[in-house]
């Protein structure tokens, strides 16, 4: 069965929601729509009534969206990863399990009519023993062919609400690891007594940042919460310097144990995230053994995620 010329992109994760018309064969983006309705935002909102299950409930937001696409390519069909098949997503599926390789045959995969008979190929997490993951795959799986060129043994870092460190052997991903990195930020910085001590600034303070950073590479995270506060309250700092030394401490606990890596490390984050995880890596790795994915590559990996799965479907 030959392959669609378009097909609709879907990345829905916990805290967005994104739609890419795309052209199959090149991956050229053709139009774009993004919102902040995630999956956990639209799930709080499905329980809030009682009319609608949630299927129908998830199925008529995403067709809200699709529908302010070009009016000639509404019809598609939909590949979409992330939190869309958790269980508080459009539909569940299993988790596969580790290790997956760079065709992603070994993920799971579904393809459902929604109720306008659009059709939708849904693309599952991937789990092991250590954590779970659902997205971040399809982008590992369009990053895979980038790594394997250039290393046969790797780290791959996807920085976010939950990161995900990957390791790359042998021409598939074999191990998971899962931080609450940005989960962590979110709620010491907004929910805990340390949050009238901090303000966020746009433009990145490198000397505050690298100072929690040193401190987090030690281990001495938890132990260095509390001087913020303090260091507030004595006028050693400000608000904004403490808002780049909490992210510091924080990334620094999650990469202190590359200290002494020698396999290689590959990064991909969009920004603001993706300079902060590189200077973090600057300081840890001295042998600068690692490589930073830019934006472009990084977003077009989910893409090239998708394309395979849907070789693979059709």
């Amino acid at each position: 069965m030959s392959l669609p010329k378009y097909f609709i992109s879907c990345d829905w994760g916990t805290s967005n929601f994104r739609l890419r018309l795309v052209k199959t064969e090149t991956l050229t983006v053709i139009s774009e729509h993004i919102s902040n309705k995630g999956v956990k935002v639209l799930y709080s909102e499905f329980q809030q009534q009682k009319k609608l299950n949630q299927s129908d409930f998830f199925s008529n937001y995403l067709m809200s969206q699709v529908v302010l696409l070009p009016t000639l390519h509404q019809r598609h069909l939909i590949v979409s990863a992330g939190m869309v098949t958790a269980n508080i997503g459009l539909h569940e599926l299993d988790y596969a399990k580790m290790p997956f390789g760079h065709n992603g045959s070994t993920l799971n995969f579904k393809k459902m009519k929604l109720k306008n008979e659009i059709e939708i190929l849904l693309i599952s997490g991937v789990r092991d023993d250590k954590g779970m993951m659902r997205g971040e795959e399809t982008q590992a799986l369009g990053l895979i062919d980038y790594i394997e060129n250039v290393s046969s043994e790797a780290i791959l870092l996807l920085p976010g609400t939950h990161s995900k460190h990957l390791i790359y052997k042998n021409n598939e991903f074999t191990e998971l690891k899962s931080y609450m990195t940005g989960e962590l930020f979110e709620i010491i910085s907004q929910k805990s007594i340390l949050t009238n001590s901090i303000i966020k600034k746009e433009e990145i303070i490198n000397d505050a940042f690298v100072k929690g950073l040193k401190l987090g590479i030690k281990g001495a995270f938890t132990s260095s919460l509390f001087s913020i506060r303090a260091s507030d309250l004595l006028g050693n700092s400000t608000k904004e310097d403490n808002y780049y030394f909490l992210s510091g401490l924080i990334i620094g606990d999650e990469l202190s144990y590359l200290k002494d890596e020698q396999r290689t490390v590959f990064l991909a984050s969009p920004n603001p995230l993706l300079n902060l995880y590189k200077i973090a890596l600057e300081h840890i790795l001295k042998s600068k053994n690692y490589k930073v994915f830019d934006n472009a590559t990084a977003e077009k990996a989910i893409l090239i995620g998708q394309q395979k799965i849907l070789k693979l479907y059709e």
